[in-house]
């Protein structure tokens, strides 16, 4: 799926903006603080109608508007599709070729968009927190069911801990509650599990295409379920070993909700031994893998920034591998010498293609 158009109105910093867009590489560039990031937000937008800078709808909103709306045009190779999204602090609206879209899965299956912004370099020396955060947003990009899956998860989750909390102990609940744990414990294990392993399946080829270095990337998952046969069981096992202190704590102690990710160069974890630099292009190597990973939907790829506090030769290849890509949208300060077409300039919130 690829965006033909895009319009905007009252977001962000413009009131009316719209612009016609190509197939592979679409450089944005034009000042700082000029508006290029909100160009890409709103796009990211259009896939599950949330922002990758904030969880605030009234922000997206320009100052003094009531509401504002993304309009864009998308294509594949059978269709073309109007998307338009309107919302305001009350709620959206979201209508597909003029029919109101109830479910933001529908939108999910429809567009599929993956970012990286600047703050994405430290993910890997981040909490264990934002790592998961990264993990169930392109996990339920993939796949519908797990979105559900993990929803209900946070759900029991809450309500096991609000059991805990209870001035009277309802045991039978606690086990209820905790026998429906383990099912989506396992569940969601086995997810990211597969998840993980198809990531590998093209995270070093990707690092070596746009690094210099011929070391090998790898994504290593970190959970309480270590096991490769019974899982049901274990998790069975591991909760009846922290109940005693379940019920001190009042609270749940374990759970794929702790459950970490790391990327190691060869066998060195990149978060805690690799360099700036190192920690920035294996970020950018693992989103550009998450392209692979569904033949059926290849995503569009917006990437903020990402050529700032590169040298020459990374610049070098990792413009000529994007080029390989359907669709990506990258923004900069200034043009590049390694790239010499799909030029955009943003410059007083008019987009102009040169």
């Amino acid at each position: 799926m690829l965006v033909r158009e895009l319009e905007l109105h009252n977001f962000r910093n413009y009131e009316s903006l719209k612009a016609n867009f190509k197939e592979g590489l679409n450089y944005i560039y034009g000042e700082n603080a000029c508006g290029k990031t909100n160009i890409l937000e709103a796009i990211y937008f259009l896939s599950l109608t949330r922002s990758f800078r904030t969880n605030d709808l009234v922000e997206l909103i320009k100052k003094d508007a009531d509401f504002a709306r993304i309009l864009a045009k998308i294509s594949d190779e059978n269709s073309i599709k109007i998307l338009e999204i309107t919302f305001s602090e009350k709620g959206k609206k979201i209508l597909l070729n003029n029919k109101k879209v109830s479910k933001i899965s529908e939108l999910n299956s429809l567009i599929n968009v993956i970012s990286f912004i600047p703050r994405n370099t430290n993910l890997l020396k981040d909490s264990p927190k934002e790592r998961r955060k990264f993990l169930n947003i392109y996990l339920s990009k993939l796949s519908n069911k797990y979105l559900k899956t993990l929803s209900i998860y946070e759900k029991i989750l809450k309500e096991r801990n609000d059991a805990f909390k209870a001035y009277k102990i309802n045991y039978t609940l606690i086990d209820i509650l905790t026998n429906q744990l383990v099912e989506l414990n396992k569940e969601i294990f086995l997810y990211r599990k597969k998840f993980i392993a198809h990531i590998n399946d093209f995270l070093s080829d990707v690092y070596k295409n746009v690094s210099i270095k011929e070391e090998k990337l790898i994504m290593k998952y970190e959970s309480f379920i270590n096991v490769e046969g019974t899982i049901e069981k274990f998790i069975k096992e591991e909760f009846q070993k922290v109940r005693e202190e379940e019920l001190k704590k009042k609270q749940t102690l374990i759970g794929v909700h702790k459950d970490d990710f790391k990327l190691f160069l060869d066998d060195r974890d990149v978060g805690l031994y690799g360099s700036q630099g190192e920690n920035r292009i294996s970020v950018i190597s693992l989103i550009l893998s998450l392209y692979f990973l569904n033949k059926d939907q290849q995503p569009i790829i917006v990437l903020d920034d990402v050529l700032s506090e590169l040298d020459e030769k990374h610049e070098e290849n990792l413009l000529k591998y994007l080029e390989n890509f359907s669709q990506i949208f990258i923004t900069n300060t200034a043009k590049s010498q390694f790239f010499n077409k799909n030029y955009y300039r943003l410059e007083d919130k008019k987009l102009k293609e040169e």
